[in-house]
């Protein structure tokens, strides 16, 4: 009986593994031909071979010359950093509202907040571009930073919202003992305990902002504002779509996310785990 309850516990595992690695190559096959194409000649892209015959790592340098990749990548961080700022710290209030405070309607409040997660941002699309139009923000940077400083999404508040539900409410009353109040609460205990979760935000923040191509292709019209992921599309009418250099910049834009997810992925599962653990 143990010899064939740990047969079928080998047999399970091997299963799992074969599709894990089916998964992943799924995933990996495409990166793989996209690194593959940025080595490769225009003659050799949709050739048999799947690795270039000659590695031409100036497809790189060339990307980076052919377009004005510097000042998109200025533009880019410009709205990266504010919005990066404004979400995570609006979010992390908002949870904090809800989890610490007691006020009338907050569970029907929160719970319209959570519906808004199921509209489509097609809905909310055109009255945004007509109320940012009528102020005068379009073709600026303004439509694509003030929004992050009006809440942060309410996924981003139902994430934090659960974690610190699980923070124990003594430290609350402790520091009030010492003489602090809501807002020093907030700033000294709960923030610096929920440092998981507000990384795990601040990834999917950074790429959100780094991968958005809608934000900038509706607000942006002038070239010389344009961001990096909109800046990849200047590539078609340059080089008639030469999927070479179009896939080494592609690269470039894509290093620092994943740069970054690396980095903090620590922090990142972590607040992913322990928030989806919390009950609602």
């Amino acid at each position: 009986m143990n010899i064939q309850t740990s047969l079928r516990k080998n047999i399970s595992k091997i299963i799992a593994l074969i599709i894990l690695i089916a998964g992943s190559l799924i995933v990996l096959v495409p990166l793989l031909w996209t690194v593959s194409t940025s080595l490769k000649t225009p003659g050799e892209v949709f050739g048999d071979n799947f690795f270039p015959e000659v590695w031409k790592w100036s497809n790189y340098s060339d990307a980076v010359n052919a377009i004005p990749f510097f000042t998109f990548l200025k533009n880019t961080l410009i709205v990266l950093v504010p919005v990066l700022i404004g979400t995570v710290f609006s979010s992390a209030l908002c949870a904090y509202g809800f989890a610490r405070f007691k006020f009338k309607g907050k569970r029907w409040l929160f719970l319209v907040l959570l519906a808004t997660m199921m509209l489509p941002g097609q809905v909310t699309m055109i009255p945004m571009f007509i109320m940012f139009k009528e102020v005068g923000w379009v073709d600026t940077f303004w439509p694509l930073i003030i929004p992050s400083f009006f809440g942060g999404g309410a996924f981003n508040i139902f994430l934090l919202r659960q974690f610190m539900r699980g923070i124990p409410r003594d430290l609350d009353e402790a520091a009030f003992m010492d003489g602090a109040n809501r807002w020093q609460i907030f700033m000294k205990v709960m923030l610096p305990l929920s440092k998981p979760p507000l990384v795990a935000v601040g990834i999917f923040t950074f790429m959100g902002v780094w991968n958005d191509f809608q934000g900038p292709l509706i607000y942006l019209n002038s070239t010389e504002k344009y961001t990096l992921a909109l800046g990849l599309s200047m590539f078609k009418g340059l080089y008639n779509i030469e999927w070479n250099m179009l896939m080494a910049a592609t690269i470039l834009i894509m290093l620092p996310v994943l740069i970054v997810f690396f980095v903090a992925q620590k922090y990142f599962i972590e607040g992913i785990s322990i928030s989806s653990a919390m009950k609602g």
